[in-house]
Formats: structure tokens, sequence, C-alpha cells
């Protein structure tokens, strides 16, 4: 591994060290020391350069504590189905409608779906662009967001409510998180939805999830959005 070099603390206390590397460098450079992770108790990350100014924002009003205490007591799927059901009452007869008939497998399945990769070690015209491979001391993946102690700005979940999400995602579908940016997260996906209903079910979550709702997919309704998460190992978020 290149040598690495302290970056910053984290508010939990946690010192973040790192290296750069670029493209698919960086790519695999992340799945080495992901295979390493249990040996050494460092989550990789691709992270962009202002990560410790982004980080200085947190947004949160729970310690470090009490968002740890949340992300352990918290059931993620819960969470987002209590979002769903809001989110069905809250809005116009006809949106509902939609949304009622996409969930129930009734919407138009897109020929040819937009399916993206990783974006952050790219840039905007897909060319190889430098991060910092960080490698942050955790636990477990989901507690990522705790030791960040990063969020609750706009649909941005807050530490706590973010770490279970994360947990449900990576019990159900095996997500990791590989990148993550100020706006946006990534995942690698060991197990992701098999068929057109599970897939729409994911669609739901993601929807509910991130208020970037289907644009990284170029998707315009729930079925669209689906399509694009069907068989796809890699998942990408952002918040505006």
């Amino acid at each position: 591994m290149p040598p690495t070099s302290p970056w910053f603390f984290t508010p939990s206390g946690a010192e973040v060290t790192g290296f750069q590397a670029a493209g698919d460098e960086a790519l695999r450079w992340w799945r080495r020391l992901r295979q390493a992770y249990p040996e050494t108790g460092l989550w990789p990350l691709l992270m962009e350069s202002d990560t410790p100014e982004y980080l200085a924002d947190t947004y949160t009003y729970a310690t470090v504590a009490e968002s740890l205490a949340d992300a352990r007591a918290l059931d993620g799927a819960a969470l987002l189905a209590e979002d769903g059901e809001r989110k069905l009452a809250g809005c116009s007869p006809e949106y509902a409608a939609e949304l009622h008939a996409d969930l129930a497998g009734r919407g138009q399945w897109p020929a040819q779906p937009e399916q993206p990769g990783f974006g952050l070690p790219y840039g905007w015209d897909g060319r190889p662009e430098e991060v910092t491979v960080a490698l942050v001391p955790v636990s477990a993946p989901w507690l990522i967001p705790v030791t960040l102690h990063y969020g609750g700005w706009n649909k941005y979940p807050s530490p706590g409510e973010h770490a279970a999400i994360i947990r449900h995602w990576n019990d159900r579908y095996g997500a990791e998180p590989v990148a993550w940016t100020g706006t946006t997260i990534e995942y690698a996906v060991a197990r992701p939805p098999a068929t057109r209903a599970a897939a729409i079910a994911l669609a739901w979550e993601y929807h509910l999830y991130n208020d970037g709702e289907y644009d990284l997919y170029r998707a315009e309704t729930l079925t669209d959005l689906a399509a694009g998460l069907l068989d796809a190992p890699v998942w990408r978020m952002w918040w505006d």
C-alpha cells in the first residue's frame, strides 16, 4: 500500500489517513483495502479533497454518543417504510395513484434503462480524476455516518438514521459504501435485486432515501428507476 499520511480527525475523534489515486487505480485500491478490512479495521472510502471542510458543518444537533445510540436502536427498513407512508399521504391524489401503480408493477418497463457505474474517481467527461483513498477506523461500515458525524440537512439523513439505513441495505443487498462526498454516496452491491418486483421495492426506498430522486438514472418514473437498479452492482445517490 502507498504510504499514508494523517488527513483529519472526525468529530468522533477518529483519525482518518489517506493517499492519492485516480480512476481505475483508486477503485482497485478500494477493493484491495476492503478485502483487508477484517484485519486492519480501516474502511476505505474514496473522498474529495475538501472533505474536512464539509465535515466541519454537520448540521446535526445530536452528540456522537446520541447518534451511535440511534444507529444501534433504529430499524432502517422501518424508517424508510414510515417515510413512505408519509410521502403517499402527503402527495396529490394523482401522484399517489401513479406511485401505487408503479409499486404494484403496472408501470411501463423501459427498453434501455440507465445504469451508471462509479462516478467519483472520474470527472464529468469520464477521465480519471485524483481522489483521496481515505482509511476510516470503524467497527462496521454502516457506522461510517456516525464516525463522520455528518448529515441532518435538507433530506440528508441524520447520522444515526443514515447508519440504520446502510445497515438495512448491507444486510439485505450486501451494499457497502465506496465513495463519499458532501452531497453524494456510491455503493458497491454484492446482491442487487434480481427480479422486477424486488427492484421496484428497492427503487421506492431509493426514492425516499435521497432527494436527488431519479436524476442520476435519467428516470422519470419509479419503474424507470427500478429498471436501472435491477441487477446493478453499483448504486449512486445524491442530495441537493
